[in-house]
């Protein structure tokens, strides 16, 4: 996801929302969040750490944006330039986001051909479903 954040920066943001540790008994650096300044702490040093390009977001100790979001542990979502959601997944896979992603900026700039030539574009919802293998995705 870091290199696809670099790939894409002239084109888009690159946000990381810290909901939770997601493994907080492997590592007793970072057990489960007891106040918003410990989860604050570890999300400066989860940056320091992994060096993302990615905003690190951090979540209420409650979770309210992850609720709000779905409250899947591992979702990746898209918006796009209209604030319109392009991608939602209910699980990150790095190429399917990049190939969501390439989409996304495809669309804007036909839209953007469009427009200049008057001519009505209309984008359109669809939905799929993929299947996983180890926290991959299956071929």
């Amino acid at each position: 996801m870091d290199q696809m954040a670099k790939d894409f920066a002239e084109q888009a943001y690159f946000l990381f929302v810290y909901v939770r540790e997601a493994h907080p008994d492997d590592d007793p650096a970072f057990p489960v969040h007891n106040t918003i300044e410990q989860k604050m702490e570890h999300a400066r040093t989860m940056q320091k750490k992994h060096g993302t390009p990615r905003k690190i977001l951090v979540d209420s100790l409650d979770g309210d944006v992850h609720r709000e979001f779905g409250g899947i542990p591992n979702m990746s979502w898209i918006i796009d330039h209209t604030g319109r959601v392009a991608y939602k997944a209910g699980w990150t896979i790095a190429p399917e986001i990049r190939d969501a992603m390439d989409d996304a900026v495809r669309v804007r700039q036909l839209k953007r051909e469009a427009s200049e030539k008057g001519v009505n574009f209309r984008t359109y919802y669809k939905e799929s479903v993929s299947a996983l293998r180890s926290g991959r995705a299956a071929p």
